[in-house]
């Protein structure tokens, strides 16, 4: 059960870092000078986020299950 607690918490950090760096990217090509930024889009960054946060959800009810059955 930890592993799958961890590997949910990687996935989140994972994809939410891919969604700074989407819009750190934009920002730079932005103050730069680029007219139209190449990035994700906001739907892009909306499911990025979505998924991230469900990743992150997934594994805090994990680890609370765990943490449960270890109390008994």
């Amino acid at each position: 059960m930890v592993d799958k607690t961890r590997a949910c918490f990687v996935a989140a950090g994972a994809i939410f870092a891919v969604f700074v760096a989407d819009i750190l990217i934009a920002k730079i090509q932005v103050v730069r000078g680029a007219t139209i930024p190449v990035h994700v889009g906001d739907v892009g960054q909306f499911l990025l986020l979505l998924v991230a946060v469900t990743f992150l959800v997934a594994g805090a009810l994990l680890r609370e299950r765990s943490e449960a059955g270890k109390d008994q």
